[in-house]
């Protein structure tokens, strides 16, 4: 009888091990399907090294297929790694250090060039505060987060939340502050020891000097500081593991200045 049940113990521990066997190979399985899933963007810099950064459809759907996008009609070659400030890098510029803004004739080839239905185009913010609940991912370091202005001082917050277009920025540090404010879409997985000696070591270019005195200018809390060699950006492309991703929801960007100019032109009319 006691050989019996030591049988039968035996068979439940064997059956209990093969079944923990069975699910940590099924999760492994899974966690490696999941990852080929997401496209991954790889972004190669001029004399640096590659940058690797898997996106998230997840999280932002339509900033993803907008990134996607503009790698793909070849937006990011040739541009520029500008700058960083007190918690990430930026990148995206141009070798001026402007933003060449894009336009819907990148990413719609049904839309001709410098015709009357092109346009520059901005995309809605996926993120809490603008009414996109599913976005949680933290900006933690190494998280990429889409950049865009901020019009608050004119009270334009609905605006402000969806001008997001094709520059966007590396966490080198957590930074709780941009949590549901700013829409984080992707991280880097492979060359983020590159990116963190840049934001160590790099030199910056000197700051501006008082043309009264001569001294130079007080640096202001969290202002971008530009590097004095800007890394370009030779090549971008992005790996989909065959999901075709549709062409990103669009509006036309919001002009500033033509708002600026309204406003002055009311008050002084009146």
């Amino acid at each position: 009888m006691k050989e019996k049940v030591k049988l039968i113990i035996g068979i439940i521990v064997m059956i209990a091990l093969l079944g923990g066997i069975i699910f940590v190979v099924y999760r492994g399985v899974e966690h490696e399907t999941q990852a080929q899933t997401n496209p991954v963007a790889t972004f190669e810099l001029q004399d640096k090294g590659t940058i690797k950064m898997e996106l998230y459809p997840e999280y932002a759907p339509n900033t993803v297929a907008n990134f996607i996008a503009l790698i793909q009609a070849g937006y990011y070659n040739n541009k520029v790694l500008y700058g960083k400030d007190d918690i990430c890098l930026y990148m995206g510029r141009d070798t001026e250090n402007e933003e060449a803004a894009p336009k819907v004739s990148m990413i719609d080839s049904s839309i001709e060039a410098d015709s009357d239905d092109d346009y520059e185009y901005e995309i809605n913010g996926e993120f809490i505060a603008n009414g996109f609940e599913k976005n949680t991912l933290r900006h933690e370091k190494g998280v990429i987060s889409l950049n865009r202005y901020d019009y608050s001082s004119y009270g334009l917050t609905e605006e402000s939340y969806n001008s997001g277009r094709a520059q966007f920025s590396i966490m080198m540090q957590e930074a709780s502050t941009l949590n549901g404010v700013y829409c984080a879409f992707g991280r880097v997985v492979e060359g983020l020891d590159i990116l963190d000696e840049m934001y160590q070591n790099a030199e910056m270019k000197p700051q501006e000097t008082s043309a009264e005195n001569g001294e130079t200018a007080t640096e202001e809390e969290g202002a971008i500081k530009q590097f004095a060699t800007t890394p370009t950006i030779t090549n971008a492309t992005v790996e989909t593991y065959g999901v075709n991703y549709e062409k990103p929801k669009v509006h036309e960007a919001f002009d500033i200045q033509a708002y600026i100019t309204e406003m002055y032109s009311r008050y002084y009319s009146n």
